[in-house]
């Protein structure tokens, strides 16, 4: 089978939730023998043509985003002008058996180069309108611009596409509910998690993590692994935290970056709890691993839209507990294992006191024995491809007459 992949960023450019799954079911196709290709706009906002490269045996097309600003009405229909382009230059004589789209842009570019051919399916991570809505309510008048000119657009592009798939996935019930909800399509979802990465194991004691990061051996360590961005959260675990830092109770550790790194600098030094309160920036696949293995709890404060919760399956993966909100799919994923560890989104008080419990000795989590065989038992990786690589191989099949090509 002839399977290409569209999405807005590779994970080897630009790694984050949406990359990592369409990149590793990309490499489990390539794995089972199918003939894969990917299609993803360049991090560099050079202007330079589009170019293919082959790595880890898949064909690579990377095309460049405009160069326009975020805010110019037509930066969406030249961004998928961009990405026809480019895959009518060098894909479009192919014949290919499966277009498998993870974002709405790319997607539509790839479908207006290759027509109606192919077969398509869609992996929905977050409603593009869902999405928008909270970043741009965060950037004042330009963003309050961005709503009146671009949401509705942003809605029917999406809409588009999925209308002419045959066959929709979702990580969650949550994604699953919400795509029915904005196009009326949740008939057409299969939902299928992201599974557990079997090299994601503890290989270090706590203490042996610390040294290794040259964190502090005696203090109750607390880590969120974020996007700085809006939905994410992390100045509500900053003021949570804030009293229990200032008072020598625990350092939080925040690896990650994004838009709001500079505001959240600000918060933490006007709350003076710089020294308990550090930014770690991103940080590598080792250093990760590593912060799991040292860190006592895992924070994900996430105020909106988290659409599977794949950093749950990782902390859970070393046998990190979690203090997650209710916001999305965070409940499919903790509650059968940590009920009471769940807390009501943006609460500043109610994450404040269940931490309190938890530093306290008062609220216990399973042992790290039992969070590991939790979260092998619920996302095994044999399991899940299993269902994944059948779903998408059945695509390939007799064309079902729901859909219709976009305009």
């Amino acid at each position: 089978m002839k399977y290409l992949v569209a999405v807005d960023d590779c994970f080897l450019d630009r790694p984050g939730g949406m990359g990592r799954v369409a990149w590793d079911i990309a490499m489990l196709m390539h794995d089972r023998g199918h003939e894969v290709a990917m299609v993803a706009a360049r991090q560099q906002r050079d202007g330079a043509p589009p170019a293919v490269t082959r790595e880890q045996g898949i064909r690579l097309l990377r095309y460049s985003r405009p160069l326009l600003p975020a805010w110019h009405p037509r930066r969406g229909q030249k961004i998928i002008a961009a990405a026809v382009a480019a895959t009518r230059q060098h894909f479009a004589d192919e014949p290919w058996d499966v277009v498998h789209m993870h974002a709405p842009f790319t997607g539509a570019g790839v479908l207006r180069a290759l027509g109606a051919q192919p077969h398509y399916v869609y992996t929905m991570h977050s409603p593009v309108v869902m999405e928008q809505r909270i970043n741009w309510a965060s950037q004042g008048a330009v963003g309050r611009l961005k709503m009146t000119l671009g949401l509705g657009a942003l809605e029917r592009e999406e809409r588009a596409v999925l209308q002419v798939c045959e066959h929709i996935h979702t990580l969650s019930e949550y994604c699953r509910a919400q795509v029915e909800r904005y196009h009326g399509l949740g008939a057409r979802v299969t939902v299928v998690p992201y599974w557990r990465r079997p090299e994601l194991h503890r290989e270090h004691t706590k203490a042996e993590a610390r040294r290794l990061l040259g964190w502090p051996a005696d203090e109750t360590i607390l880590l969120s692994v974020r996007t700085l961005g809006p939905r994410y959260g992390i100045d509500v675990a900053i003021r949570a935290l804030a009293p229990f830092a200032r008072a020598g109770r625990c350092t939080y550790v925040i690896a990650g970056d994004g838009p709001l790194r500079a505001e959240l600098l600000q918060l933490v030094h006007r709350l003076e709890v710089s020294a308990r309160i550090w930014f770690t920036g991103r940080l590598d696949e080792t250093h990760l691993r590593l912060a799991y293995e040292a860190a006592d709890l895992f924070v994900l404060p996430t105020v909106a839209l988290e659409c599977f919760g794949l950093i749950v399956v990782e902390a859970l993966s070393f046998g990190c507990p979690v203090v997650g909100t209710d916001a999305g799919a965070i409940p499919e994923l903790m509650r059968p294992i940590l009920p009471a560890f769940v807390v009501p989104s943006g609460d500043v008080f109610a994450l404040r006191n269940r931490l309190d419990e938890f530093l306290r000795g008062d609220l216990i989590a399973p042992s790290p024995e039992e969070l590991v065989t939790h979260v092998g038992r619920c996302f095994d990786k044999a399991t899940i491809t299993a269902r994944m690589a059948a779903w998408i191989e059945a695509a390939s099949g007799p064309r079902l007459a729901t859909t219709r090509m976009a305009s």
